[in-house]
């Protein structure tokens, strides 16, 4: 499961690329964030002013179980950001949150789990890695298509060029 979860990123990258081509967007990965994981991977200071760089960073990954309960659910919190990179103006802020900590509200933060994605003991949880990974893949997916609907809810295409700093 730790190598599924060490995935995610690229994972999450290219869901975002294929998510913001769909919604009219021209959308490329800048290959070197690994190498500078505490920065930004590229010098947003020298992009055109139109260009702008969407920072996704993954602030919680894995499964819960609430205190009073057996099951499992997944859990993935992130936080999107889209600013104009020679500005570094804000287009979009936001944190989203996946499975556990998602509510039943039609909330733009809120990406509840697939119902399917649920677990009854620890025991059964490790006894099923495939469809644990398959539901941080699912996680993924729908965290990309929310942030592009969100994104393309403030932002025209027409308005920027994106720039996806990837591994």
């Amino acid at each position: 499961m730790e190598a599924t979860r060490k995935e995610m990123g690229s994972k999450l990258t290219a869901a975002l690329v294929r998510q913001l081509t769909a919604q009219g967007y021209e959308a490329q990965v800048v290959e070197g964030a690994s190498e500078r994981p505490a920065q930004s991977a590229i010098d947003e200071s020298k992009l055109p002013p139109t260009d702008a760089v969407l920072r996704v960073y993954l602030n919680e990954v894995g499964m819960f179980s609430a205190r009073f309960s057996r099951d499992y659910v997944p859990r993935v919190n992130l936080s999107a950001y889209l600013v104009r990179g020679e500005t570094e103006d804000s287009l979009y802020s936001e944190t989203l949150y996946y499975g556990a900590d998602a509510t039943n509200e039609k909330a733009s933060w809120s990406v509840p789990a697939n119902s399917n994605h649920r677990w009854s003991s620890f025991n059964e949880l490790v006894e099923h890695p495939q469809e644990v990974a398959q539901s941080y893949d699912h996680a993924v997916n729908a965290l990309a298509t929310r942030i592009v609907q969100n994104v393309r809810a403030q932002v025209s295409p027409s308005a920027v060029v994106v720039r996806s700093a990837g591994p």
